[in-house]
């Protein structure tokens, strides 16, 4: 009873995996559709699953091993704007109005006989990249045909007929055989516009070159030195920045110099020495709030300290010696009781090494 039980388990469970490897391995085209067979170790199968057309693929029961690139064969559409300018426009860098413009939908199949060949013409074996193919054949095809219909921008006068005329008429047979041999065949093209520029503006917009080329060049000069000063810019606020982040290390190091680290150029002949606030104007404020009569700072007896006058900087050689003062005023730790301490007017010597 149980040997019967599992063989009966076993021939359900094989024949339940036959079926389940024949439903996956079964590949089914569209009526419309047709797929291609890519094994990832073979390469593309020359196998082509037509439309309508049922195959199956033991090898889809591997995991990862075929591909399947499915595409609609017709209709499908391809929206292409053509825009040529002529060389004369293009050394003058002239805008879209100075240039043929064609603009225009495909409508166009595919053919199953030749699906395998098209595929293969992609850069990238991916249908993603059929539309950008379609774009740059374009564009070869209307390059060619522009250079038969005007070679030149003497041929602008009676351009604008002369394609409509070619739309209307060759165009559709001129693509089929240009396209023959992708398997690709338009059915039908709807023209949106066609534009041809004005030949008696076009030929006074020539005429006037060499100004636009000047305009041109000029602006380009604006702008690349535009460019330099904002480079420049940026190198002298790094270089500040770098130098404000040293200065803050330094004070961070030696705390004692804050209220004495302000010297800074403010050209290569012009120095400035900065007083501390707290020296200056807490005597000051001292000052105006002591009793008449006191002059002195509170707790020192010192008097307050003055401003330095600008007008003693880089020295000045017909000023005669005055004597020094009996009290020493200098702020700065280093030059207290020191003969250069204090300038000949009483205020403060620029002691910036030059």
């Amino acid at each position: 009873m149980t040997g019967r039980f599992f063989r009966s388990l076993f021939w359900g469970v094989l024949l339940a995996s036959i079926i389940a490897w024949a439903y996956a391995g079964t590949v089914t085209a569209g009526y419309r559709e047709t797929i291609l067979v890519e094994d990832r170790m073979e390469g593309l199968q020359e196998e082509v699953i037509s439309p309508g057309e049922t195959t199956f693929l033991p090898s889809l029961a591997i995991p990862n091993r075929l591909r399947l690139h499915r595409i609609q064969l017709e209709p499908r559409f391809l929206r292409f704007p053509w825009v040529y300018q002529f060389p004369a426009g293009q050394l003058l860098g002239l805008d879209d109005s100075f240039a043929v413009q064609v603009e225009a939908h495909y409508e166009y199949s595919i053919s199953a006989d030749r699906i395998r060949v098209l595929f293969l013409s992609l850069p990238v074996a991916d249908w993603s990249q059929l539309q950008p193919y379609l774009e740059l054949r374009m564009r070869s095809f209307w390059a060619e045909k522009m250079r038969e219909l005007a070679p030149n921008e003497a041929a602008l006068a009676g351009l604008e007929n002369d394609l409509n005329t070619y739309v209307r008429q060759d165009l559709r047979g001129d693509l089929n055989n240009y396209f023959r041999p992708e398997g690709i065949e338009f059915k039908r093209i709807y023209v949106e516009r066609i534009y041809v520029p004005d030949a008696v503006r076009y030929n006074a917009t020539l005429q006037a070159g060499q100004d636009l080329l000047n305009n041109r060049l000029e602006r380009i000069s604006i702008i690349d030195q535009a460019r330099a000063k904002k480079q420049a810019s940026q190198i002298l606020n790094e270089v500040y920045l770098d130098r404000l982040e040293k200065m803050a290390m330094l004070l961070q190091k030696y705390p004692e110099l804050r209220d004495y680290a302000a010297v800074d150029s403010l050209s290569d002949n012009v120095r400035v020495l900065v007083m501390p606030y707290e020296q200056y104007f807490r005597g000051q404020q001292q000052n105006v709030t002591a009793p008449p009569g006191n002059n002195r700072q509170a707790g020192t007896g010192e008097p307050p300290v003055e401003p330095f006058d600008f007008t003693t900087i880089e020295g000045n050689e017909s000023v005669q010696s005055q004597e020094i003062p009996a009290r020493d005023r200098s702020t700065f730790p280093g030059m207290q009781r020191s003969s250069q301490a204090a300038a000949p007017d009483g205020g403060f010597r620029d002691l910036t090494p030059p």
